[in-house]
Order: structure tokens, then C-alpha cells, then sequence
């Protein structure tokens, strides 16, 4: 029975189950499935009788009531018990019951053995390592295998907190207590927390953190000066910028290089294709065919080699092949839906994934975020602020969200001659493509853009730079960005002034590399012999 303060609850045997079960795996979160298979054994229940078994408890419990919180409905996952749990004398001891709290990990881990033993080394050296990337990445996965790989260190004293469901950054520290088996009852939880675990040796895994940053990172920094020998691995999309964090960048999985004329096979051993491989053979029960790796190359290049978007083409690819698969990326619409119904909500789809990051973006950022989307390849802070900004922006506000856009993943960075140059992930354009249409400012900033690549091209010698350069890569990424220009003057809502100069520079730029340009020929051409009539930016 359930009593609260020597009162019986009012709760069915059903309902009863049901917390029990929760409350014995505090801070998991349970599938719906698994619930209704351990309450309902050999009987066909629908969800909806789970739905009234646990509003039942909620109402027993006063969840919800005086900040009081019990049931998470953690939303395409299932529920997780969140309370604080305290163990009365004669209930088992910590002592005895098993302690590690991790989820399965994967059966086979694909190309990041890398990875895990780095970010190995670096928790037992610095104690704190915070794995950072854009969504879909497969930080978590990481996590989870790295935690497996040492738990023994710990005596299997490891813990796997899940913040996804979080709302409210007061719960955070409550929460970690939970998912420790502990029991915060103090009003400054934090503190107790520490007071806690400090003579514990520890492994506590803190996952999806980048909505609650502020929150986790009080709280890391805690355990980390004053419990010595708690070890931290955070998961998030960007740095909690704290004392002792050391942060792994974790990279997309490597993709074979264009016209590299390598075979099938040797194709086969790179990481985004054996993703795509072992996905499409588990759905679909065969393996690919040596035609088709040639467009599941093309695929996994297209989408920047990041895991999630990979495993989500190639589960699509099982039913529909991979030729119309291939066919489907094309649509940036198409590409957004992409999905997978039992994916974590905030993976179930590329939108999904890209809406939980964008939703965390300041208004500025925003801003920024979805301007900056006409550039196709890297682009310098110049450039971003002269298609981005506004007139009445200061220097530091622009500078401040460029700089959030990256702490937070959604741009790519890389160095260029000692000068930062930027760069929007396919996936991460695509969307940010249409949030720039969502606002109607589609026509005026790809006018910007193409204004811009004009500006640059009349601005700079034809002459191409010599091969193998830091200055030839950076010349020979401006190409894709010439023919997007190039395809915005032309278009019905282009500009024929701007379609005109870009023609003319571009031819410059042709003769002068004769190859690699000529692939705006077409469109240069089509430039010079169009009518005057346009919109103009």
C-alpha cells in the first residue's frame, strides 16, 4: 500500500505497480512498452490505460502541486520517476545493490574507438570532460561506451542522467540526486548534493545539458572543486564554461573524398558508409550493392557525415532503395522529414533535432542564424556581417551571435591563415533556408549574398593562387558560392545588374582556372544574354 504520513493513498494495484517499478529505477526513463509488458503481462492493453494508471498516481502523489514533481512523460520515450527517494532503516543498503545506472550500450560501436579512448584518458587525467557537437553527432552514444568501458574503475559506481525532459533549471540538482539514489531534501539542494557524494568515487554522466546550461554547470563546477573524486562526462551542444571542463569536440564520421577512384570495398571501411551499410542491412536484410555504394557515398557527403541524419537516410533507403532515397535528399523539404517513429523525440526527425537547437538561440542569434544560410560553403565574418547585419547593429552584437552560433554547433569553424572562416552544415542550411523564407526575407538577403560574391570576385585578381595553398582552398571554395549567386541573379526573383557583373567576373575567373569555374558557365552565359527586366535588390 501507499501511505503518506501514516495515511493510506488512494491507489489501485495497477497504479501501485506501476510507481513501484518507476521508483526502483530513479531518473531512467522506461519505456512505455516495457510498463505496460510488466503490469498487463500476456494481455493486449492500449496506451491509453497507461496514460489513466499513471494520472491515477500523479493525483495520489499531488505531483504538480507546491513545485512537487514524481512522473516525467519524457514525450516519444515513456516515463521516468524524478523524486526524491529516501531509504528507510531495514531497506537494503546502497551497499548492496548494484549501483551503475547506464543505459545498453550499442553492440557495436562504429568508428569511434578514437573517441572513446580519448575522452577515456581524458577523465581519468582531468576529471571533467564535456563531449560538444551539434545534434545527432552520437555524443550520448559516446558517453554510454565510455561510462561501460570504465565502470569497473569505479567499482561500478556510474550514473547516467538524463536532462532531456528538464523544464526547469531548479530541478537539475534534484534530479542528478534521483538518478544517484539519493534523496535531496534540503532547499539548497546543490550543496547537499556535494555533502553527499563527496567521499564517493563516482562517474556521473550528464546528458543533453545545453538547455539547462546554467543550472548544470553551477553544479559541475561544484563537484568538480569540492568532491575530488567524482569524475564528470557532460554531453552538450555547447560548453558549460567552467573550472576543470575539458572539452572533446566530437567530429562527424569521416566520408570518402570526391573523385578519390577508390574500390567498393575500400569505400566500404569508411565509418559514414558503414553506418549506412549495417542500417540497410539490418531493415532490409541484404547487403548494398556495389552501384548503390557509389550514391550512398554521394548521400553521406551530403549529409556532412553526422550519424543521425545518416542512420535516418539509410533506414528510408531500406523501403524505398537507395536510388529514390538519393532522389529524395535533393528536396530540402524531404530532407527535414526524414524520421524514425521510436527515435528520441528530439532525434525523430532532422527538424526535430534542429528545433531544440534553434529554440535556444538568443533573438540575435536567430537572426543571424537564418541569414547567413545563402552561403554554401565557408564563409569569413565579413562576409557574414555584410549579408546578416544591419545598419543600426553594433560590431559587438553581430560578433557576440556569430560567436554563440559556434558555441552552441550550429556553425562549423575552421582557421584560415590565422583568421576564422565559417561553415553551416547541409543539414543545418537546409533548415536554416527555411526559417530565412518562414520570416520573407528570402529576396533581400540572397540579393545581399549575391551582391557580395559580386564584390569579392571584381575585388580580386583572376589570376588563381598557386595549388595546394591555404589561399587556393579558399579561392576554390568560393565557387559553390559563385553559382549559388549566380543562380539567385538568374532566377525569376534575381537581379539583372548584379547577374551581369557576376557574369562578367566570373568569366575572368574561368579563363584564368580554366576547369573548376566552368562550372558556372552555364549560368554566366544565361547572365549575359538576359533581358534587363528583374527585381531589384
Amino acid at each position: 500500500m501507499l501511505l503518506r504520513d501514516g495515511v493510506v493513498l488512494p491507489l489501485g494495484d495497477r497504479a501501485l505497480d506501476l510507481l513501484v517499478y518507476l521508483a526502483e529505477r530513479p531518473g531512467e526513463i522506461v519505456a512505455k512498452k516495457e510498463l505496460i509488458d510488466h503490469v498487463w503481462p500476456s494481455v493486449n492493453v492500449e496506451e491509453g490505460s497507461l496514460r489513466v494508471h499513471i494520472a491515477a498516481i500523479r493525483k495520489a502523489l499531488g505531483d504538480g502541486q507546491f513545485g512537487d514533481r514524481y512522473i516525467a512523460n519524457v514525450q516519444g520515450r515513456g516515463y521516468s520517476f524524478i523524486g526524491a527517494i529516501n531509504r528507510e532503516a531495514g531497506a537494503a543498503s546502497t551497499d548492496d545493490i548494484s549501483h551503475s545506472r547506464l543505459p545498453l550500450r550499442h553492440a557495436r560501436m562504429i568508428g569511434r574507438d578514437a573517441v572513446v579512448a580519448e575522452v577515456k584518458d581524458g577523465l581519468r587525467e582531468d576529471r571533467f570532460v564535456t563531449l560538444l557537437g551539434p545534434g545527432g553527432i552520437g555524443k550520448t552514444t559516446i558517453a554510454v561506451d565510455v561510462g561501460h568501458a570504465v565502470a569497473e574503475e569505479f567499482d561500478g559506481e556510474a550514473f547516467f542522467v538524463d536532462l532531456a525532459s528538464l523544464t526547469d533549471p531548479q530541478h537539475v540538482a534534484r534530479t542528478i540526486g534521483t538518478s544517484l539514489g539519493l534523496g535531496l531534501g534540503s532547499s539548497a539542494p546543490d550543496q547537499e548534493l556535494v555533502e553527499l557524494v563527496r567521499s564517493r568515487r563516482l562517474l556521473v554522466i550528464l546528458d543533453n545539458c545545453e538547455h539547462v546550461i546554467d543550472a548544470v554547470a553551477s553544479i559541475a563546477e561544484q563537484l568538480y572543486q569540492e568532491a575530488a573524486q567524482v569524475h564528470i562526462l557532460a554531453t552538450s551542444r555547447e560548453m558549460l564554461r567552467v573550472e576543470g571542463e575539458r572539452c572533446y569536440h566530437v567530429p562527424p564520421f569521416e566520408v570518402p573524398p570526391g573523385d578519390s577512384g577508390q574500390t567498393a570495398d575500400a569505400i566500404r571501411r569508411f565509418p559514414a558508409v558503414q553506418l549506412f551499410a549495417d542500417r540497410v542491412m539490418k531493415d532490409r536484410g541484404s547487403a548494398l550493392g556495389d552501384a548503390e555504394i557509389l550514391l550512398v557515398v554521394e548521400m553521406c557527403r551530403e549529409l556532412d557525415g553526422v550519424p543521425l541524419a545518416i542512420d535516418l537516410a539509410a533506414r528510408h533507403a531500406a523501403g524505398l532503395g537507395v536510388k529514390n532515397t538519393f532522389a529524395r535528399l535533393a528536396s530540402r523539404a524531404e530532407l527535414m522529414k526524414l524520421d524514425h517513429r521510436t527515435n528520441v523525440a528530439r532525434h525523430r526527425t532532422l527538424k526535430a533535432t534542429l528545433d531544440w537547437s534553434a529554440d535556444l538561440l538568443t533573438e540575435f542569434e536567430s537572426i543571424v542564424f537564418r541569414r547567413i544560410a545563402p552561403f554554401v560553403d565557408y564563409f569569413t565574418l565579413e562576409g557574414a556581417r555584410y549579408v546578416a547585419g544591419d545598419s543600426d547593429w553594433s560590431e559587438g552584437q553581430f560578433f557576440d551571435a556569430i560567436a554563440g552560433l559556434a558555441g552552441k554547433s550550429l556553425i562549423a569553424t575552421r582557421l584560415v591563415q590565422g583568421q576564422p572562416h565559417y561553415r553551416l552544415l547541409n543539414t543545418t542550411r537546409a533548415y536554416a533556408l527555411d526559417r530565412l523564407e518562414e520570416h520573407a526575407e528570402a529576396d533581400a538577403i540572397f540579393a545581399r549574398h549575391a551582391r557580395y560574391m559580386t564584390e569579392q570576385l571584381e575585388s580580386q585578381s583572376p589570376s588563381p593562387p598557386p595549388q595546394g595553398t591555404e589561399r587556393a582552398a579558399v579561392w576554390s571554395s568560393q565557387l559553390s558560392d559563385i553559382r549559388a549567386a549566380l543562380e539567385w541573379s538568374v532566377g525569376p526573383r534575381g537581379d539583372s545588374e548584379i547577374a551581369r557583373r557576376l557574369a562578367t567576373a566570373s568569366a575572368a575567373f574561368d579563363r584564368a582556372q580554366g576547369g573548376p569555374v566552368s562550372a558556372v558557365r552555364e549560368h554566366t552565359e544565361h547572365a549575359r544574354g538576359r533581358p534587363q527586366a528583374g527585381v531589384k535588390a
